[in-house]
């Protein structure tokens, strides 16, 4: 068993995790690693075996997996990781655009002061930029973008917004693996961003996110369809 696997199972230091949540957790970590990529099948008793459980949290933790878009359950054929598509990385983006654009109007038109965190965030990136960790670069990522669009204080929009973050983070991390010089370029936008929305210039914050969040041509390209 991997040394991996022996960290997902519950231990005597804290308290005891649902099951259910150790599969979930080992299995959308391999996802996200890389580890397992879309198209391969989950066994479910090499999963049981790893983590240590009996089949029923497994099939629980799956179906969880279904419903975040982590992989697809089929008959007969059972579990397999979704394979993220080029329209799929199209249409998350454009969504995207579309939420935190409006967010960052409101921000500029009504000068609503953006959260201090965005600061620190964007300094933990910087640090992920050079070890190359895509996983944990792309959840603060996500945190940044969260945390704009939370500053206008619409909860269906953030609730919206945030229905979107499996996908928007296996983009993210799929992006990263194609194109990882491209951390620089991004490091940088962040960076400009925050200078445009802390002087509430909107036309700037939305030139630069409706750049951020251009597909770039290389990384659709090797995507499948």
């Amino acid at each position: 068993m991997t040394q991996a696997a022996r960290k997902t199972k519950n231990t005597d230091d804290g308290p005891k995790r649902p099951a259910k949540e150790l599969v979930y957790d080992y299995v959308r970590a391999r996802i996200l690693n890389g580890e397992w990529r879309g198209g391969d099948f989950i066994e479910e008793k090499i999963v049981s075996e790893a983590v240590g459980v009996s089949r029923t949290p497994v099939r629980e933790a799956l179906h969880r997996l279904q419903g975040d878009h982590y992989i697809s359950l089929t008959p007969r054929r059972g579990a397999v990781v979704r394979q993220i598509t080029a329209q799929e990385l199209i249409e998350v983006y454009e969504s995207r655009r579309l939420i935190e654009a409006h967010a960052m109007q409101r921000i500029c038109q009504e000068k609503l002061p953006i959260p201090g965190i965005l600061h620190e965030l964007y300094d933990k990136m910087c640090v992920t930029s050079k070890s190359q960790d895509f996983v944990q670069r792309a959840e603060y990522d996500q945190e940044f973008h969260r945390n704009i669009v939370a500053t206008i204080n619409n909860a269906v929009l953030v609730e919206l917004y945030g229905s979107l973050q499996v996908r928007q983070q296996r983009v993210a991390i799929a992006a990263m693996r194609v194109q990882p010089a491209r951390a620089e370029i991004i490091d940088q936008e962040h960076k400009d961003l925050i200078i445009a929305l802390e002087n509430f210039d909107e036309a700037a914050a939305i030139n630069i996110i409706t750049r951020h969040l251009r597909p770039v041509l290389d990384v659709v390209s090797r995507l499948p369809v």
